[in-house]
């Protein structure tokens, strides 16, 4: 009797809705077979991260976003069938959470609650902040939509009316976020304190006597005190194991995540113009260099003075074309100042794609991201809406997949290589229109312009205002209008941002902030849920045989229905797709797995299968008319055989299956493709070479493992 040769557990990672099958041709029928798993990414659950910069200027954008969720939430629980899939969406148990990009400024005056009120540090906890002074009616967070009320009765809504108001809700908070928050936005780091952080800090912060002329801080360290368990309480209610997350970032500026350790409040308490600056070698290094320690900038002969004032640029003032200006404190650090008071982005990067992370309490331990054993990068999805030139990311005015130049464009170390528009700078940059009171000399951002004070930034471009703003001088600024008002908004170059997202590959998405509608934007966040959710990518070719695949499917469903077998899951009995594995219904002579009875069929049956945050090799048995798995929880796992649609069509519609999306079969099955057409672009970008497609009854429930067996005989 054949036993199965288990090859490989769990499922390549780091694209976006994609599985690698590992194939091993193995001797003819002699039991070497290859099998291996494919996570089901069809999701029924989507966890929605909002995370909002709610600095000066951020009015109109909020504004924006809050008009267009509710078109997100809509498309994404859309019920309309899917082109190439042919199924109906199958989200219909949503989460959302809001959350202020402001994190404070380590207990210095510039942020902190006592000073500025409690929006100046949001603590990374959902929004609202407080009932009685936004949305008003509502009290729960994150906010939770069922489309059956059965699923969850307390969920805050359910059923076509409760996504509306979803919609309503969301677009609520979004609005009440407000722009009283720090100038300091911190995105990133609010969203890894509040989504991965294993042991997220109550409290961070330096003793300090504030004064009029800075703060007084002495030698004090930055003191990281406490567990934030409100904090932790909230994301339990928020974060499933069998989601899909998808976060969102909106910000106008690069982020400017402090690293809550030694004397890093430094830029945070000084006045302007009394910063120490960096050595003389430190100017002309590449603005992507962020180390995480001084070592790496001492070895390029870069010190700040504030370590060592031996060099001549400790000596000099700072001169008028860089001020050292308060509110560029977190412009250029380690070229400025000879040090970097940021996170580096690598914490990011890993926090959505590492399965250990580092907590505040500096132990590493499980991403709680991926520590559930369902999710993996598959399931991730981080969009930034932040400063680019929609020129750069956009194409037929949406999101577009970006290349290896289009990187080099957006944030290259080599300033030769970046687009003008994405440079930092005080002064007017090199290759870019300088404004003269009229903006069309640069459609992107109006035009380069003096900044007397040297305490701003050259824009990295523009768009409309729905409503007036602040006034201003149209005679020196792009953003204003004829009757003296800004009719415009504006949107700094967000390298942290960019280089984040290019290292998360096709689990990051990148917009324009500068965009008069993000209705695009939340289309293409809306179709790259729906495509994961609806297609199976794989990066390694399966082996063929004539009109099909040489391999045998099977689905290991996550529980056993009651009173179910195989056959009966559709409704359709011996009409449907599904058979419990042995039945003569799902192999023909000379299959790979061949003709058996239901007992050998069993002890076929070797998987992997998750048992909570681990995975463990099962073995099959019969029990009753099933055959199930069983792991060392108890659990009982129906496992079925699936059906090849070649066995229940003739060879057109079977061909029809594999190259034309429109097609839907009277009875269903599952069909493998290597056409472009239907590997679809998600697939596509991550390397994908082909797709199972599960078409008409043939549908993978939701938490479902596909596990292929294949080979040659």
């Amino acid at each position: 009797m054949r036993r199965v040769l288990l090859m490989m557990a769990g499922m390549w990672a780091g694209t976006v809705g994609c599985n690698d099958v590992t194939v091993v041709a193995p001797h003819p029928c002699s039991g070497n077979l290859s099998i291996s798993r494919i996570r089901v990414s069809r999701i029924d659950k989507v966890d929605l991260l909002v995370v909002l910069d709610d600095g000066p200027s951020m009015a109109d954008r909020q504004a924006e976003l809050a008009r267009r969720l509710p078109e997100l939430l809509r498309q994404i629980t859309d019920p309309a069938k899917d082109p190439i899939s042919g199924h109906a969406a199958q989200t219909v148990d949503v989460h959302v959470g809001i959350l202020s990009a402001s994190l404070g400024s380590a207990g210095t005056s510039v942020c902190t609650p006592s000073v500025g009120g409690a929006a100046k540090d949001g603590r990374a906890h959902l929004l609202p902040r407080t009932p009685e002074t936004s949305c008003a009616s509502i009290t729960a967070s994150p906010l939770h939509w069922v489309f059956d009320p059965a699923r969850d009765p307390a969920a805050t809504f359910s059923g076509a009316d409760g996504l509306n108001a979803l919609g309503e809700a969301s677009s609520c908070v979004v609005r009440g976020a407000g722009t009283g928050g720090c100038a300091f936005a911190q995105p990133w780091e609010a969203t890894y304190h509040f989504l991965i952080d294993p042991a997220p800090y109550a409290k961070a912060e330096v003793k300090c006597t504030f004064g009029p002329a800075g703060d007084a801080c002495g030698n004090n360290d930055i003191v990281v005190e406490g567990i934030d368990d409100d904090l932790l309480a909230q994301r339990v209610a928020f974060l499933r194991a069998d989601s899909f997350v998808a976060v969102i970032l909106l910000s106008n500026q690069n982020d400017v995540s402090l690293h809550p350790a030694g004397k890093n409040w430094l830029p945070w308490a000084y006045a302007a113009g009394s910063m120490r600056p960096g050595w003389e070698a430190c100017r002309d290094l590449a603005d992507d260099l962020e180390p995480d320690s001084s070592g790496e900038l001492t070895a390029k002969g870069c010190f700040s003075c504030f370590q060592d004032d031996k060099n001549a640029a400790c000596k000099k003032p700072w001169e008028a074309a860089d001020g050292d200006a308060f509110a560029l404190r977190g412009f250029h650090q380690v070229q400025r100042f000879g040090f970097n008071f940021l996170w580096s982005r690598d914490r990011y990067v890993d926090a959505f794609t590492k399965p250990t992370v580092r907590g505040s309490d500096g132990r590493t331990a499980p991403n709680p991201l991926f520590s559930g054993g369902f999710r993996d990068t598959s399931l991730v999805l981080v969009t930034g809406i932040v400063g680019v030139p929609k020129s750069l990311v956009e194409s037929d005015g949406k999101p577009r997949p970006l290349s290896a130049t289009d990187w080099e464009k957006l944030a290259s170390p080599e300033l030769g290589k970046r687009d003008p528009h994405m440079v930092e700078s005080i002064a007017p940059r090199a290759g870019v229109a300088r404004f003269v009171g009229d903006r069309t000399v640069d459609l992107v951002h109006g035009g380069d312009r003096e900044v007397p004070g040297a305490d701003d930034l050259q824009y990295a471009c523009i768009a409309p205002r729905a409503t007036p703003g602040a006034s201003c001088d149209p005679a020196t600024d792009p953003l204003c209008g004829a009757t003296g008002k800004q009719t415009y908004t504006k949107a700094y170059p967000g390298l942290r941002h960019l280089r984040i997202l290019e290292k998360l590959g096709p689990s990051g998405l990148v917009a324009s902030i500068c965009t008069e509608s993000f209705g695009p934007t939340m289309t293409a966040v809306a179709q790259r849920i729906r495509a994961v959710a609806s297609q199976q990518c794989i990066r390694t070719a399966m082996p063929t045989a004539g009109d099909g695949v040489n391999c045998s499917l099977f689905e290991v469903l996550p529980d056993v229905p009651p009173g179910k077998t195989c056959e009966s899951l559709t409704g359709l009995g011996s009409e449907t797709g599904y058979c419990t594995p042995g039945s003569s219904r799902c192999r023909r002579e000379g299959d790979l797995m061949g003709r058996t009875d239901k007992a050998s069929a069993a002890l076929q049956s070797t998987f992997v299968v998750n048992v909570g945050a681990t995975t463990e090799i099962v073995q099959g048995f019969v029990d009753g008319d099933n055959v199930v798995v069983q792991g060392s929880d108890g659990k009982k796992r129906l496992v079925c055989e699936l059906l090849q649609l070649r066995d229940r069509v003739d060879a057109a519609a079977a061909s029809a299956c594999r190259s034309d999306p429109s097609y839907a079969p009277a009875g269903g099955g599952y069909c493998y493709s290597s056409d472009p057409a239907m590997i679809g672009d998600v697939c596509l970008r991550s390397g994908a070479t082909s797709t199972l497609r599960f078409v008409g009854d043939v549908q993978p429930k939701v938490g479902s493992e596909i596990f292929p067996v294949c080979g040659k005989c």
